[in-house]
């Protein structure tokens, strides 16, 4: 439930007059003039101390904290036929660890499709390969890319799936581990000596050529990989009344390797100065706080700037962070529309916002997933982020996501394809959110539509895994799931019928319980780690249930073999976990109903 007094409305509609999109427009210009701003450099340190310096003109208090990161920044790359025939293909480097060294390799390159990369013979080749593998719209992940590293391949270069534009190449990573890695995970990333990208143009012709056989190519892929100290940016605005509770509103400070970045992120960060300025402004106003952090390590540290963050605040996010809320992407030119909306406990407040600024709603609802800087789910707060799309007939569907535009993640990233005026809407929508989440007295939180899809899918899982059901099933945690659209339903009618009625100490009492439900469902629903660590990036957190989504490989196994024992122990054992989390979910609505009643 969204509580709304004219107090609150008051504040909204000030903060929304206040905004000033001639400042917005002189900050964004400014940082343009600093980008390209790669994590290390001292673009980067320029960066933060510009921003530091305009939180601190608002005033407000800020911690610059340095700290090691593993950075994995390319550098330079080429892609030259020798034989048959002599030419050069522009490619970009993938972001990887490992380099050829300026020197390169040669090698004879073959291709291999879809349907049989990482099975068919690659020892000491180049391999020509589609981004788009079998059945994964995401491309290449580490899976794919450690098996062709255990077949001893000598480089990969991956043909762009882009044909919106077909002569961009977008800059791309491996997929591998979230942030910087550990003695556990270190080997989780690949170590192929080159991984090149060309455009979907190139691509194609270099396809027909090397189909025929006898390609002689030259590669090479410089990379600067190795342990950097890095800033990142943290400052708070206090609220009055619940002050140690607080929304955690991110953004990137980095652009993408050989991309000025002028929506990714440069966009959000003007974005996240204004909020800022107008928000501090209204502090007295505030109920809750709201706390900013600004991530270095985005693009060439896998998010090495908000799991480190997760790590070195893990108890206060744990106890005291209700949401945490992510800009990537404002502002963009022709994003004239909200894009979905994420299937959260807060999707309500999201929704709220947006037709607030609109009048209108969105057009889809999605299970929200790791995307981006989201590196908090297994501490238990659910992630959120509101930003504007280009309309379908103007959007590239191969990007992630600079607003749909087709120049993400590459040098064409520069100020025309910057709109202040749609970034104007998209702060106002951020504005509405961040407030409805700071200062309605009870959070607005509201797990129905979020345990239903729960339950949904659940059931779909089971219903594709019903040939090992005498082995493996889901059936007691569909109960538990059944039981939480349940208890969910029955605490939000609660909620609505008794929210302006309840004392302080009942209001505090109801918050506590909306966030612990939301420590004990967002870990079992997006992660596979425990609760200070990450989940794994293989899926780049897209799967739903991932501790229990390997069920349909159960049902590809021979029942009797090894393999199947193996990976039914694991199971039952991930799925215990599940289960608990809906239990102890459940055990917490029902106490809190009845402390209600």
């Amino acid at each position: 439930m969204i509580i709304l007094n004219d107090d609150i409305v008051e504040l909204i509609e000030r903060l929304e007059a206040g905004i000033d999109k001639g400042l917005m427009q002189g900050n964004w210009e400014e940082m343009m003039e600093i980008a390209p701003i790669l994590s290390g450099s001292e673009e980067e340190e320029r960066a933060i101390m510009y921003m530091k310096e305009k939180f601190e003109e608002y005033g407000l208090e800020c911690n610059v904290h340095r700290f090691e990161a593993y950075l994995s920044q390319p550098k330079y790359s080429s892609l030259k036929i020798l034989s048959p025939t002599e030419m050069e293909v522009q490619c970009t480097p993938y972001r990887q660890v490992n380099s050829t060294g300026p020197e390169g390799l040669e090698a004879e390159m073959i291709y291999i499709p879809p349907e049989e990369l990482g099975y068919a013979d690659c020892r000491d080749k180049i391999v020509l390969c589609e981004q788009k593998t079998s059945g994964d719209w995401m491309g290449l992940r580490n899976g794919f890319l450690l098996r062709l590293q255990n077949m001893a391949i000598a480089g990969l270069v991956v043909i762009e799936q882009d044909d919106y534009k077909d002569f961009v190449c977008h800059q791309r990573a491996d997929f591998s581990v979230s942030g910087s890695p550990t003695s556990d995970n270190i080997d989780d990333i690949q170590t192929i000596p080159a991984i090149l990208h060309i455009s979907n143009r190139d691509g194609q012709a270099l396809r027909k050529l090397v189909k025929q056989g006898g390609v002689r190519a030259h590669i090479v892929s410089e990379m600067d990989t190795g342990w950097k100290s890095i800033p990142l940016l943290e400052t708070e605005i206090r609220g009055n009344e619940e002050a140690d509770k607080f929304i955690l509103v991110n953004a990137h400070v980095d652009t993408p390797p050989f991309s000025p970045g002028v929506v990714d992120n440069l966009s959000g960060n003007v974005a996240v100065m204004e909020l800022a300025r107008l928000i501090s402004a209204e502090r007295d106003k505030l109920r809750r706080s709201v706390r900013i952090a600004i991530w270095p390590g985005h693009e060439i540290g896998r998010y090495a700037g908000s799991t480190w963050y997760n790590d070195f605040r893990w108890h206060e996010l744990r106890h005291r962070c209700f949401a945490s809320y992510n800009i990537d992407s404002p502002g963009a030119e022709g994003a004239t529309k909200f894009r979905d909306i994420q299937i959260t406990e807060v999707m309500d407040a999201a929704l709220d916002s947006v037709k607030a600024v609109t009048g209108e709603g969105v057009e889809s609802y999605r299970w929200a997933t790791r995307a981006g800087d989201g590196s908090f789910w297994g501490t238990g707060m659910p992630h959120v982020s509101i930003t504007t799309s280009r309309p379908e007939d103007l959007y590239d569907p191969h990007v992630n996501y600079s607003g749909g535009g087709w120049w993400w993640h590459t040098p064409y990233a520069t100020m025309e394809h910057g709109d202040v005026n749609v970034l104007e809407m998209d702060v106002k929508a951020e504005m509405n959110f961040i407030i409805r989440m700071v200062n309605s007295p009870v959070l607005p939180f509201n797990f129905d539509k979020y345990a239903e899809r729960m339950h949904e899918i659940l059931t779909e899982m089971q219903e594709k895994s019903e040939k090992v059901r005498d082995y493996f099933n889901l059936d007691g945690l569909i109960k538990r799931a059944e039981t939480f659209v349940e208890l969910s339903k029955r605490l939000e009618k609660t909620i609505v019928e008794k929210a302006v009625t309840l004392s302080d100490g009942q209001v505090n009492e109801l918050n506590e319980t909306l966030m612990w439900v939301s420590r004990h469902i967002n870990p079992v629903a997006h992660s596979n780690a425990g609760p200070s660590e990450q989940t794994s990036m293989e899926t780049f957190g897209a799967l739903p249930f991932p501790r229990i989504a390997e069920i349909i490989d159960l049902v590809k196994m021979n029942h009797q073999s090894h393999e199947f024992n193996l990976l039914h122990n694991k199971l039952v054992r991930q799925r215990n976990i599940v289960e608990e989390g809906f239990y102890q979910a459940n055990q917490l609505i029902e106490r809190t109903l009845e402390s209600l009643s």
